[in-house]
């Protein structure tokens, strides 16, 4: 699985191999990653540098990450592709698929609602986490209609 994470303002992609290695702006690298707190902390050695990371909030998502407060964005491969896909068709009509299976909590828009680029249009809940689907382009709302299963 692939990610890209930003960092405050440095962004790094990740890919994370089925039989635990890793690799951080495709460069292979050695780690050892234990969780301390369940969903909260980790201690986490890279490279043979050890780091204690703490989740403080999560939307937005801001870490502590060696006694330092770092804002961060961990966007996974499903929703580049997605977000890429209907970022590709800004002319008429745009498609915005949900990256994963989940329930729609809000809709933050309705319809003829001009929306700018990467405004925040509707709220999907999935694992009990709240992910916000971005407008890929600047443009108009249009009316919500439920892909076909």
């Amino acid at each position: 699985m692939r990610y890209e994470v930003t960092l405050d303002d440095r962004l790094v992609r990740v890919e994370l191999a089925d039989h635990g290695r890793f690799t951080i702006d495709d460069r292979a690298v050695a780690a050892d990653i234990r969780e301390t707190v369940r969903g909260r902390q980790w201690s986490i050695t890279v490279d043979g540098e050890s780091h204690e990371i703490t989740v403080v909030t999560h939307d937005p998502l801001r870490l502590d990450v060696d006694g330092h407060d770092v804002r961060a964005t961990v966007v996974d491969e499903r929703a580049l592709r997605a977000n890429r896909g209907a970022a590709g068709t800004r002319s008429g009509r745009v498609e915005l698929r949900a990256p994963m299976p989940g329930l729609l909590k809000a809709v933050h828009v309705k319809e003829g609602d001009r929306v700018a680029a990467d405004a925040p249009l509707a709220t999907l809940e999935a694992m009990k986490m709240e992910n916000e689907l971005l407008a890929p382009a600047r443009q108009r709302a249009r009316r919500w209609r439920r892909a076909p299963s």
